[in-house]
């Protein structure tokens, strides 16, 4: 992650003086094209869709779009301590409705070819490995191959954000294939109701196997590192494998599968994802005083930036503002909030300490340090009654080498 400059009078009023914003540079060339491919082909699948019989394909579409909706709403609600960034967002969604569905009809007939064409190889051996690796593949090329990708993936919550938003975008489109290729409006409902209502984001479940993988690989030093992303796309594999092969013992064995392993992952997923969501406060609210403490934030920040409600309320205020404003500070939140989780992963890893880590904890320095008097005068006038926070010493990563 590097920083660059960029022009701007964001001071709000009067005689405020101007301060140069410091942002972070994104990973855009990979998400920019998983977009646009992934909306050509998604929308050549809707075509397919809904051409044929308009009415039940576009009773398909809505079906599906209901249901991701509601599971992005769910993902984005997890996602508030510091959110993605959206074009990531919308590339992840879009690499699972349209780029690894592309991989899947390139990949599954060469795969035909090894294991032979039967409903069962298919359904059961070929689906599953290629599915979940082209799904997975995105967290590996976005995520994790560039130092930009790697900025983002910040702890267990991003993993299974971003995994679910892949998630989504697939079973979006394997839903709305499936609903619009029955022959009447029952038939389409009845399907709806046991792909949706029984097997609700099972894509977005088995893909976030995956992610908990490689984030404990990222997390990690030692050989396990490059165990656990194997270890977590097998999980993956499996699970998958064992809902498409139960369907050929007949529906009692297939709901039974959903009741012994699909629901028990969905379990584990949601006690995972809250447990993250709130490990993600605590670790804020222990690594702001430190921030104080170095001064990197003052006080009267670290009160507003130690909880939701007051982060909203000042967002609230700061888009009362301008909407560049607002900008602003949500930057300098997320920001803040992404040093305390580089500085959680350096004090959970410990020494010898990772250089590409440190570098991107000096960096976000700099940016929050470029940025903290402006967002102090900015949210000044506001009568929030907050109380400010008290500075706390902390470990300090930077060598006497790198302070010179």
């Amino acid at each position: 992650m590097s920083v660059q400059p960029a022009p701007g009078n964001y001071a709000p009023t009067g005689s405020r003086p101007h301060w140069p914003i410091l942002r972070k540079k994104q990973v855009f060339v990979v998400p920019i094209i998983a977009i646009a491919v992934g909306a050509i082909v998604m929308t050549i699948l809707i075509l397919i869709a809904v051409l044929p019989t308009p009415p039940i394909g576009i009773l398909a579409v809505l079906i599906s779009a209901l249901a991701s909706a509601l599971g992005i709403f769910l993902l984005i609600w997890l996602d508030r301590w510091e959110p993605e960034p959206p074009h990531l967002l919308v590339s992840a969604f879009f690499w699972g409705a349209g780029v690894s569905v592309l991989f899947v009809f390139l990949i599954s007939p060469v795969l035909a070819l090894v294991g032979g064409s039967g409903d069962f190889f298919g359904a059961v051996i070929s689906a599953p490995l290629v599915e979940e690796s082209a799904k997975g593949l995105f967290l590996v090329l976005v995520l994790l191959v560039t130092r930009r990708g790697r900025a983002e993936f910040n702890s267990l919550t991003d993993a299974l954000v971003y995994a679910g938003f892949v998630g989504i975008g697939f079973s979006f489109v394997e839903d709305m294939l499936y609903i619009a290729g029955q022959e009447s409006v029952s038939g389409a409902l009845t399907v709806a109701g046991l792909r949706i209502g029984l097997g609700a984001w099972a894509h977005s479940i088995y893909t976030a196997m995956t992610a908990i993988g490689l984030w404990l690989a990222v997390s990690q030093r030692g050989p396990s590192r490059f165990v656990w992303p194997f270890v977590g796309w097998a999980v993956a594999v499996m699970l998958h494998a064992i809902h498409n092969g139960s369907a050929f013992l007949g529906l009692g064995a297939w709901a039974l599968s959903l009741l012994l392993f699909s629901l028990p992952a969905f379990v584990v997923f949601v006690l995972i994802a809250v447990r993250s969501h709130r490990r993600e406060g605590s670790v804020v609210q222990a690594q702001i005083p430190i921030m104080v403490h170095n001064g990197w934030i003052t006080p009267d920040e670290a009160s507003w930036l130690g909880n939701l409600r007051s982060r909203r309320m000042a967002l609230a205020h700061a888009k009362g503002q301008g909407s560049g404003e607002r900008k602003r500070v949500a930057a300098f939140r997320d920001n803040v909030t992404e040093l305390a989780f580089v500085r959680d992963r350096l004090d959970r890893m410990g020494p010898p300490y990772s250089p590409e880590l440190m570098q991107h904890h000096d960096e976000l320095v700099g940016i929050i340090n470029a940025n903290k008097e402006w967002v102090q005068q900015q949210l000044a006038p506001v009568p929030q009654g907050w109380q400010a926070m008290p500075p706390q010493p902390g470990l300090e990563y930077r060598t006497p080498e790198s302070m010179q």
